[in-house]
């Protein structure tokens, strides 16, 4: 007969900082590959490691200034435990992907956080396949290369103002009566934005509903559309610290140059199925897209 166990106390821990990542391109959940890091915001030498858990889920744990709110007691992690907390602590989060999938990013995070973390800049996931939990971003790197047909837009952006590449710029593609999909460049400028391709066009636009007396339309591989394609863009000085995801997304537009000729506001190119499409202002020197933001650099 066993002896009989006596429970001498509880003790509850409390994850600081939990998060998702999603796949921009797919809306799938990123858990494999990635290095995440935190630490109390202007002191990177006393980063932490996260650790991955079953579902994918990156957990920040054991982060300075925090452990004892970590080992809070019996109810920690209860709602009075939460009312009763002092205020929070800013914190740097910082994202690489060991796999060369995505661009490596940072955000910033005010902890202990009550459940799956979400930045307040990033609206409602643009994809139906995007995991209806809140989650983080991440976007495509240019060494990317998708295991399924996807579409994909690929440039080397090039500022006009600073005669520099357009390090961190957000580009913005919309097909027609589609969802925008959104891409970063990295450091260097270039950009691979990953898409779900849009549905094929059946008919004509303008037929009648009942189409069944209209001849087949085109084969996939000859299926086309068209895009309108923006650029958000800020300068900032290449081997600055990390791109910050918010700071990222909220750049004001700037100017795209289809030839030398002048910027405009959006370029629209056609997308063939099964073909990448490659954008360069027509004419301009190293085969790159020129864009001009609409502030200068300092």
């Amino acid at each position: 007969m066993r002896p009989a166990i006596h429970v001498l106390e509880h003790v509850s821990r409390v994850a600081p900082l939990g998060i998702r990542f999603r796949d921009e391109a797919t809306g799938a959940s990123v858990g494999e590959g990635l290095r995440v890091s935190a630490f109390p915001e202007g002191q990177p030498a006393l980063r932490r490691e996260s650790v991955v858990n079953r579902s994918g889920l990156h957990l920040l744990m054991n982060l300075p200034g925090l452990r004892d709110l970590e080992f809070g007691g019996e109810h920690a992690g209860d709602d009075a435990w939460w009312a009763a907390l002092p205020s929070r602590r800013p914190y740097t989060i910082e994202v690489h992907d060991t796999l060369n999938r995505f661009v490596s990013c940072a955000f910033r995070a005010a902890l202990p956080h009550r459940g799956l973390f979400a930045l307040d800049c990033v609206n409602s996931p643009p994809s139906p396949l995007s995991p209806p939990s809140p989650s983080v971003p991440l976007f495509s790197a240019p060494t990317r290369q998708s295991a399924v047909p996807m579409a994909v837009v690929r440039a080397e952006l090039w500022d006009t103002k600073a005669k520099a590449p357009a390090s961190w710029a957000l580009v913005e593609v919309t097909p027609t009566g589609g969802i925008t999909a959104r891409g970063m460049t990295d450091e260097r400028g270039r950009l691979a934005l990953f898409f779900p391709y849009p549905a094929p066009v059946d008919f004509a636009p303008g037929s009648p509903v009942d189409a069944s007396s209209l001849p087949p339309g085109l084969p996939l591989l000859e299926q086309t559309w068209l895009l309108q394609l923006r650029v958000r863009h800020d300068y900032r000085a290449p081997g600055t610290a990390l791109p910050d995801v918010c700071t990222t997304l909220s750049q004001p537009p700037a100017g795209v140059w289809a030839d030398t000729g002048s910027p405009q506001a959006l370029l629209e190119p056609t997308l063939r199925y099964g073909q990448e499409l490659v954008l360069r202002t027509q004419d301009a020197p190293a085969s790159r897209l020129w864009i001009t933001p609409t502030g200068s650099p300092p």
